[in-house]
């Protein structure tokens, strides 16, 4: 006689989530048959869990452990006809392997060159290199390349033997009770965040390697035009047959900042002391060093701010012309000195220069790069024997993350109660857009310092010095809107400083350093500050011109261009 229905249902129901054994009712034996039971699951764990470790740090680490964890996941429900199981472990295996794999080639650059596959760097030595350079690359690095092959091996043995005990002896389901469905629903919850995520989904080894080898060939097809388009520039630049006055510098260093308001600088009236060492430069240098009140950049992201800055404000012109270009034409030696990693830039602009030197090797926005780093190059750059250098220093700035710009011992209004937190709270900002506020703060103090750095390095340098400092856009940190980083939409996201300093003259009368000023029209200032005359100048652009006349840029927001 059959059962009935419902008996067969919860038979079947009763076999396939049979409690796991309870920690609470031990026998003799019991610890090592729990542990035989989890090495499945355990196994696989592990080698995941090193190889995340090994190729990503901080926060990302997590967000890739996370990606990794769907097929781990799967490995808990085996399937029960074999040979969808057989497949099921096929494929574990497989996705387990690509998270192996990305994290020991993570690792090895990380351990040889500090460096991230997706830098400019490692983009640019992959797609120029040839065979010949590839067996010398192995040559030379050979002992740390077999170092990682023998922790990708290790990490995909315990991998396989995990899938290999899964496949032999496949878990039982703990039983559904309300914690348990809770903590599946968390983690299910969190797993497709993380893949619905672009910023975590990328990262995915799956997505990322092939986006990598798209790029490299992107790259190789780009540098084909992109060498025939500095060739152009620097023909284009000597046929204005530019020539230099009699009182130009013998070194102009122009530093661009990355994300910088002017609004949280003291040194523009900024309630927090976060510029103190260059408030106390202007004290000591006076009017040699002019701070223009109202500079506005005409961008709120950097690759386009930086298009106009270098092309005179007309990039998509057919006779467009390169400040770079320009300067070398006139008899300038050029350095291009970045603690970026941009590899759009780099290409763009840093090429065209005599010397590049990148820096950063960690592209985006979770780069620890200090930029410090620069002056010890800047140093170098400036003990050059060239009569006539043009020094451009690009820095990180105050690029986001915030906390990642300055050291992190260093944050000097961590949980400030002062006057600028009132203020933030009677707007009614909220306690994470405050606590950004104070971390920016943090890092415009650290950034002074080093700017500062890079003024005294050109002030004790012989001969004719000239110092400029921009930077490339604003930031919004609260002080319009609930938002904190790149605005297109509020005055801040376009609020910048601008500083001159030369040694010996005074680049502008004190009216102008209260006349506003535009990022794209600046290259018509730095030909002035550099004495290169060209059949290409515009007075009527240029601040320290008499003839310059303010026309507001055509924004998505409305400026009052005086504040």
């Amino acid at each position: 006689m059959n059962p009935p229905q419902h008996v067969v249902v919860r038979s079947r129901f009763r076999s396939r989530f049979r409690p796991c054994p309870s920690s609470d009712q031990t026998t003799p034996g019991q610890p090592r048959q729990v542990l035989k039971a989890s090495l499945p699951l355990l196994l696989p764990f592990m080698a995941l869990l090193a190889a995340v470790h090994a190729g990503h740090a901080g926060a990302r680490a997590w967000q890739v452990l996370v990606l990794a964890l769907p097929g781990w996941f799967w490995l808990w429900w085996p399937l029960r006809s074999a040979p969808r199981r057989r497949l099921q472990g096929w494929l574990c295996l497989g996705l387990g392997l690509a998270f192996v794999v990305d994290g020991a080639v993570r690792g090895f650059l990380l351990a040889c060159y500090d460096a991230l596959p997706n830098s400019s760097m490692v983009l640019s030595a992959v797609a120029n290199t040839t065979p010949g350079e590839s067996r010398e690359f192995a040559a030379m690095y050979w002992r740390d390349m077999l170092e990682w092959s023998l922790f990708a091996l290790l990490c995909s043995s315990l991998l396989a033997w995990g899938i290999r005990l899964w496949w032999r002896h496949p878990p039982r389901l703990p039983e559904p009770r309300g914690w348990r469905i809770a903590i599946a629903v968390l983690m299910l919850a969190l797993i497709v965040g993380s893949l619905a995520s672009k910023p975590w989904r990328r990262h995915h080894p799956v997505l990322f390697w092939p986006q990598w080898a798209q790029d490299i060939g992107d790259l190789r097809r780009e540098w084909g035009q992109m060498d025939a388009q500095r060739q152009r520039l620097l023909a284009a630049a000597k046929r204005l047959a530019p020539t230099l006055a009699a009182d130009s510098p013998d070194t102009l260093v122009l530093v661009i900042s990355e994300s910088m308001n002017r609004n949280n600088m003291s040194s523009y009236g900024y309630a927090r002391p976060t510029s103190p060492t260059l408030s106390a430069r202007q004290r000591e240098l006076g009017e040699r060093m002019e701070v223009f009140r109202h500079a506005w950049s005409v961008n709120a992201s950097t690759v386009p701010a930086l298009r106009n800055l270098f092309y005179f404000g007309a990039p998509e012109s057919s006779r467009r012309v390169h400040l770079l270009a320009l300067a070398r034409a006139a008899g300038y030696r050029t350095w291009w000195i970045s603690n970026h990693n941009d590899l759009a830039i780099e290409q763009e602009h840093a090429r065209l220069a005599d010397t590049v030197e990148i820096l950063n090797r960690k592209p985006g926005r979770g780069s620890e790069a200090l930029d410090e780093h620069v002056l010890p190059v800047m140093r170098t750059a400036l003990a050059d024997k060239a009569p006539r250098k043009l020094i451009v220093v690009h820095m990180l700035g105050l690029h986001p993350d915030y906390a990642m710009r300055h050291p992190a011992g260093m944050r000097p209004f961590l949980d400030a109660a002062d006057g600028v937190d009132a203020r933030l709270r009677q707007q009614g900002r909220p306690a994470w857009l405050r606590a950004m506020r104070n971390q920016y703060d943090s890092a415009v103090r650290y950034h002074d310092a080093t700017v500062a750095a890079t003024l005294d390095l050109s002030r004790h340098a012989p001969g004719k010095q000239m110092w400029v400092y921009l930077s490339d856009h604003g930031q919004e940190v609260g002080h319009t809107i609930d938002r904190a980083g790149h605005s297109a939409t509020t005055p801040d996201g376009y609020r910048i400083p601008l500083m001159v300093w030369s040694s010996y003259q005074d680049t502008a009368p004190g009216s102008s350093l209260t006349l506003p000023v535009r990022g794209d029209w600046l290259a018509h200032s730095l030909t002035n500050l550099l004495g290169i005359e060209w059949q290409g100048d515009q007075p009527g652009h240029d601040v320290f011109d008499p003839l310059y006349r303010w026309q507001p840029p055509r924004l998505p927001v409305r400026i009052d261009f005086n504040t």
